[in-house]
């Protein structure tokens, strides 16, 4: 009787399946939310619109989207050099490794499938893959952090009976993260006496890394955090500008803070569909033109995507680096061999 296949074969046939259903699921979302979008729109004004626009307004979004690469960089710095046991990475090391990741933030995975070669890349540095791990899980807790923060500082500029909802959401994982914070040591001496088990040997350990917030460490990360996101709301704010959108720099961080929190969600392929239906609702709200809204959204992302193609160029160069070094090693290993 054949026999049945090993059980990492399954896994990894199950995996796979997952990966290509994520991925069949996310295109189909972009693609229905982008239809139902353009189809509400008129392509006429559309087509004025980008007659009419402000080329040096564009230009200088795309600037700011790469100081907003460059600010997020030194934020992962940050981290990086507070939770390595070891000398912490030169700048110009993590700068290159983080632009690199970039490129993979367009992928389907979306910022997971970044996190991801963050992690990969991150091996050059000679940390462990864990303390790797530990610091993008930090660096994205900084970051949700951010947005929260000024989802619930700029909010209220929009006056509308619907900010209510998530602007009393926003303050609730606000006060819920803090609470967090403060109760961590409760919460590490609880689970010490059971750290002979490996689920909560890592849960600790997770725990003693996540001090760093409370560390000025943690602030410093947070401030990078929060120019990053800011610099992203500026870019956009110069789009909205070039377009002739009427809209405070103020309100366009609130609307941004809600925008990228929820094209974090692994649900669509690198935002797209998500981030338009997102922009064009809440600045429905301002009783802004959907064409101009739609625009806005879709020139945003282009510019984060055409910001972000420099790193393909410099993985490629990094792996060209590392198979050169493997390849150097073999040879010496083959020479030192007996015949």
């Amino acid at each position: 009787m054949p026999q049945n296949p090993p059980f990492r074969a399954q896994l990894a046939a199950l995996l796979a399946y997952r990966r290509s259903l994520l991925l069949g699921f996310s295109i189909a979302l972009m693609a229905l939310t982008i239809y139902f979008v353009m189809s509400r729109s008129d392509e006429r004004t559309l087509q004025l619109l980008l007659a009419t626009q402000n080329r040096s307004l564009l230009f200088s979004a795309a600037l700011l989207v790469f100081v907003q690469n460059v600010v997020a960089g030194e934020r992962w710095r940050t981290v990086l050099a507070a939770s390595a046991y070891v000398r912490p990475p030169s700048l110009l090391s993590v700068q290159v490794v983080f632009y690199a990741s970039l490129f993979f933030n367009n992928l389907p995975l979306g910022s997971l499938g970044g996190d991801v070669a963050r992690v990969w890349l991150g091996r050059r540095f000679g940390l462990p893959v864990s303390q790797l791990a530990l610091s993008v899980l930090l660096d994205r807790i900084l970051t949700v952090l951010a947005l929260i923060v000024l989802a619930v500082l700029t909010l209220p500029t929009i006056a509308h009976p619907l900010i209510l909802a998530p602007w009393l959401g926003s303050a609730a994982l606000l006060a819920g993260f803090a609470s967090f914070v403060f109760l961590l040591p409760v919460v590490e001496r609880i689970l010490d006496r059971w750290q002979g088990h490996r689920v909560v040997f890592w849960a600790l350990r997770g725990a003693r890394e996540f001090r760093l917030l409370r560390q000025s460490a943690g602030i410093i990360g947070l401030c990078w955090a929060l120019l990053s996101t800011i610099a992203s709301a500026v870019s956009a704010y110069c789009i909205a500008r070039s377009l002739d959108i009427q809209i405070s720099p103020v309100t366009m961080i609130a609307v941004i803070s809600v925008v990228a929190l929820v094209t974090a969600l692994p649900i669509s392929f690198a935002g797209w569909g998500v981030r338009e239906a997102s922009v064009v609702s809440l600045l429905a709200l301002l009783r802004i033109d959907r064409e101009a809204a739609l625009l806005l959204s879709v020139e945003f992302g282009l510019l984060s995507m055409a910001m972000s193609l420099p790193g393909g160029i410099i993985w490629l160069v990094l792996r060209e680096r590392r198979d050169a070094q493997v390849s150097s090693t073999n040879q010496n290993i083959a020479g030192e061999l007996p015949e």
